[in-house]
């Protein structure tokens, strides 16, 4: 486990008064870690001009 997102799950789980049991800090950690592994596919592309989202937004109205 990354020590970094080890730390910043236990400061955030202070901030936050989150009180958890190991079990249950355990699996905060391991959803970080999945999250961050998941990001990381994205952040690892380079994105183009044509990759860029459009200036402006313009909603779909609900049918």
């Amino acid at each position: 486990m990354n020590p970094t997102l080890v730390h910043y799950a236990d400061a955030m789980l202070a901030l936050h008064g989150f009180d958890l049991t190991p079990e249950a800090r355990e699996a905060v950690l391991r959803n970080i870690e999945l999250s961050a592994s998941i990001a990381a596919v994205f952040l690892d592309h380079d994105l183009g001009p044509e990759d860029e989202m459009a200036p402006v937004f313009r909603p779909v109205s609900a049918p």
